[in-house]
């Protein structure tokens, strides 16, 4: 797994006191519209630097915090009779419930994450509420040590947390005539940003798989696209058709913040990783979303379209930065696409304030 970690640069050692990390929140650029730098500033708007002195999250005995916090979500959250225990002189926010001997930690802990929203449900745009109402679905934390491995955060608390989110993205793409081809998702008005583009396959990982990027690989390719992976070879099938081998691509880091589009979850921080997969098809295969709630189809796209689309935001953005890596990956960005090409690769790979294993 890899590894990330905030720069020396990013915190400030008090002689007396915690170390401070500090965050600037900074807005994509409105004066260089059309550009493909933009892709990578729609999924990086918290920037480190001068600014808000975060809080840190820290879980039972872990040797490091797994989350930063915001002040204003720290200040709008009710903690009172709960195991979270607030330290002000540290900024520091410590989830330490009483455990005995043979006690189920994963459990006691989800208890305790859930207790906390119902007491806010009210509070942070409702965004708990939305979710104690429907069936709730739970995040891995990632950063801990190895006895508290497998312990999980409702989805509604990731962005409060500043818990990092993992995601598995898989490119499908042919070549006709000699040029790469994408098949492309349009995602349903029924999702989050409705309308948007994404990848074929792409989707968050789940507490059960282990933080192995090939079993979310394999449940989501199922799920979306009737795609068969197989763990050991990599091998794709369609209905005990071979279709192709998925292959390793690149391992993307970025740092957001939640605009309007994301409803109740404005304003949420996001530090995530995304492992990405590239599949080669053949020219005649033509894929079908096996989700039409949520996808509104699968369409096959030249790649100077794919570049249009990006450039014109029209990918959920997260979605976007994977395929500007696959489209730097494969050669096909010149210079002449963009006045910062030199800045985009760099762009691809941000420093997290948080180890990640």
């Amino acid at each position: 797994m890899a590894s990330f970690s905030s720069p020396r640069t990013s915190s400030t050692i008090l002689s007396e006191g915690p170390t401070i990390h500090t965050w600037t929140i900074t807005p994509a650029s409105s004066n260089n519209m059309g550009s493909l730098y933009d892709v990578i500033r729609r999924c990086n708007k918290f920037e480190e630097g001068q600014g808000t002195a975060m809080w840190e999250f820290v879980i039972l005995d872990n040797s490091t915090p797994v989350g930063y916090m915001l002040p204003q979500h720290v200040a709008e959250m009710k903690w009172d009779n709960t195991s979270f225990r607030i330290s002000r002189s540290k900024r520091k926010i410590h989830l330490d419930p009483a455990i005995k001997p043979g006690d189920d930690v994963v459990d006691i802990c989800r208890r305790e994450f859930i207790k906390l929203c119902e007491k806010n449900a009210n509070n942070l745009n409702g965004c708990f509420k939305k979710w104690l109402n429907k069936s709730s679905d739970f995040h891995p934390i990632r950063g801990l040590d190895a006895e508290l491995a497998g312990l999980v955060i409702p989805s509604a608390a990731r962005g409060i947390f500043g818990i990092v989110t993992t995601g598995v993205h898989m490119n499908m793409f042919t070549i006709r005539g000699g040029g790469i081809y994408v098949w492309v998702s349009r995602r349903s008005q029924n999702v989050t940003y409705a309308g948007k583009l994404d990848q074929l396959v792409a989707g968050a990982m789940d507490p059960e798989d282990n933080m192995n990027p090939l079993v979310t690989l394999q449940r989501e390719a199922m799920e979306e696209a009737g795609l068969a992976v197989d763990m050991h070879t990599k091998m794709v099938t369609w209905r005990g058709i071979y279709v192709g081998r998925a292959a390793g691509g690149s391992l993307i880091s970025f740092y957001d913040q939640k605009d309007h589009i994301a409803g109740s979850e404005e304003g949420h921080i996001e530090p995530g990783i995304r492992y990405t997969f590239d599949l080669e098809v053949s020219p005649g295969f033509v894929p079908y979303p096996e989700e039409p709630e949520s996808i509104d189809g699968f369409v096959l796209k030249p790649v100077e379209e794919v570049k249009r689309d990006l450039k014109n935001a029209e990918w959920k953005p997260n979605c976007g930065l994977v395929m500007l890596d696959f489209l730097l990956r494969k050669g096909v960005i010149r210079e002449e696409d963009d006045v910062h090409f030199g800045l985009l690769r760099r762009g691809l790979h941000r420093n997290l304030p948080l180890r990640i294993e």
